[in-house]
C-alpha cells in the first residue's frame, strides 16, 4: 500500500493531488503568508534605494541582489520545467542606482512567479515525479526552488532589520535565545543583636 493510500485509510479523506500540494507551497511563499514566514512579496514591500543597496559587511549581499538572485533562479527553473538545459551556476546580478530600476526588478520577479505559476499548471500530474533533465524530480525541483526562496526571505528580512538598526544607533547586543531577563534586586540591611546593619 501506498503512502497516500495508507494516509486515504487512516483519514478517511483524499490527499490533495501534488500539483495542488506544490501550488499552494509556491503561492504562499510569494505572496501570502505560509506556515513559517512571511512571504517575498510582504518582505519587499516599501523597499528603498538606499535600504535595497545596503550591505551589512564585507562578503554579504544587499537585498536588491538577493532579488535578483531568487530571480535569476526561478528564470532556471521555469527553463527547466520547459525541458531546457539552463546553465546551472551561481548568480549575483547586481543592482541598480533609481527607484524606477528597483520596480522593475520586483515587477520582473512578479512576472516570473506568475509564469512559474502558469507552467506548473500545464503540468501533466504524473510527470511530476519524472526527472525531465539531470537527477531531480519536476516536484523537487519545484519544492527545491520554493525552499530557495524560503531562505532569502529570511536573509532579507534580517538585512532590513540591520539596516533601520544601524539608523537608528547602535543596535543592542541580543539576548541569548530563551534567557529570562532578571532584575536584580538591591540586597535587604540585616540587624546584628548588638543593632549595626550589614549586608
Amino acid at each position: 500500500m501506498s503512502l497516500r493510500d495508507q494516509t486515504r485509510t487512516a483519514d478517511a479523506k483524499p490527499v490533495p493531488p501534488v500539483r495542488d500540494e506544490i501550488l499552494w507551497f509556491v503561492e504562499t511563499t510569494f505572496a501570502s503568508w505560509n506556515w513559517a514566514h512571511k512571504s517575498l512579496k510582504a518582505a519587499l514591500r516599501d523597499l528603498t534605494v538606499p535600504e535595497a543597496g545596503w550591505r551589512m559587511g564585507p562578503y554579504t549581499h544587499s537585498v536588491w541582489e538577493q532579488i535578483n538572485h531568487v530571480a535569476h533562479w526561478k528564470q532556471w527553473i521555469l527553463l527547466r520545467l520547459r525541458g531546457e538545459s539552463p546553465q546551472s551556476k551561481q548568480a549575483w546580478p547586481a543592482g541598480g542606482r533609481t527607484a524606477a530600476q528597483l520596480r522593475r526588478s520586483i515587477e520582473a520577479l512578479g512576472r516570473l512567479h506568475e509564469d512559474l505559476r502558469a507552467a506548473i499548471l500545464k503540468i501533466n500530474p504524473p510527470m511530476f515525479a519524472v526527472s525531465r533533465r539531470g537527477k531531480y524530480s519536476l516536484a523537487q525541483l519545484l519544492m527545491g526552488s520554493t525552499a530557495h526562496d524560503c531562505y532569502h526571505i529570511g536573509q532579507i528580512l534580517l538585512t532590513r532589520k540591520l539596516y533601520r538598526s544601524t539608523r537608528r544607533g547602535t543596535p543592542q547586543p541580543a539576548r541569548p535565545s530563551g534567557q529570562a531577563e532578571r532584575t536584580r534586586r538591591p540586597l535587604r540591611k540585616k540587624r546584628t543583636s548588638a543593632g549595626r546593619s550589614v549586608t
